[in-house]
């Protein structure tokens, strides 16, 4: 895949301390992405040394205090894309990522067709351990997941179609209100992959990392929960995956 010149795809990504798996991130969307917005949210690590390298990347800050607050997380979802004139914009975190076999050749229909917000199926990406190569595409060496209605997510739309995308907490669920009537083709589906749980040492770190800026606001709306509830959640949640489907053949 290489951007297409008939159609120019925006991707705006949320980030905090994602070293290792920023690189897959950015080798994935530089490939179908005209431009790569980061929104960083007070990252620590190497995450933005690492994108630097790449081109037509702009770097975003949000200012959360050093905390994890999901409000103001969705609150950047909310608003972050509105100044696009592209053709589609997808607004992701790290992990997630679009795709299809032939993303961009359907996209470039979605436009002709006049789609708005393609419809989106989402998949857990499991793997016992991380993958290290990036030279290669993540989705080459983590293929196997589950299907998880979760992230049926709406991380892909039009948005000069688009008046208000109105995410909730996590952009798990989504109100958008549009400038004309929407058009959705429940036969154009698109897959969103979660590439977080790539081994339990990389998911312990990563939820410790959440869990130590966890705001007392969102602890009180229990946003993010699953970074308070230690290792034992994560070893539950590999353990109650033992037969996973093949979601890229």
């Amino acid at each position: 895949m290489t951007p297409n010149n008939d159609i120019t795809i925006e991707v705006y990504l949320l980030c905090f301390n994602e070293e290792k798996i920023i690189l897959h991130t950015l080798n994935y969307y530089s490939k179908i992405c005209s431009k790569i917005i980061i929104i960083d949210n007070q990252s620590t690590d190497n995450s933005l040394s690492l994108a630097s390298k790449y081109k037509n990347i702009e770097f975003r800050y949000l200012d959360s205090r050093n905390e994890f607050v999901e409000d103001r997380l969705t609150e950047s979802r909310n608003n972050c894309w509105k100044e696009s004139t592209a053709d589609y914009v997808i607004v992701c975190d790290m992990d997630e990522f679009l795709y299809d076999e032939n993303l961009l050749e359907k996209l470039v229909l979605a436009k002709e067709q006049g789609i708005v917000i393609p419809m989106i199926i989402g998949y857990n990406m499991m793997s016992k351990v991380f993958p290290t190569n990036y030279d290669r595409l993540i989705t080459k060496q983590v293929n196997h997941g589950v299907k998880s209605s979760r992230f049926d997510k709406k991380i892909i739309f039009d948005p000069k179609k688009v008046k208000e995308i109105n995410y909730r907490p996590g952009a798990h669920l989504s109100y958008p209100v549009f400038y004309e009537n929407n058009v959705v083709d429940p036969l154009m589906e698109l897959k969103l992959l979660h590439y977080k749980y790539l081994g339990k040492d990389y998911l312990y770190k990563k939820h410790e990392g959440y869990a130590d800026r966890m705001s007392e606001v969102s602890k009180e709306k229990r946003h993010g929960y699953e970074y308070l509830e230690g290792k034992d959640y994560i070893n539950n949640i590999f353990d109650s995956y033992n037969y996973l489907n093949r979601v890229i053949k």
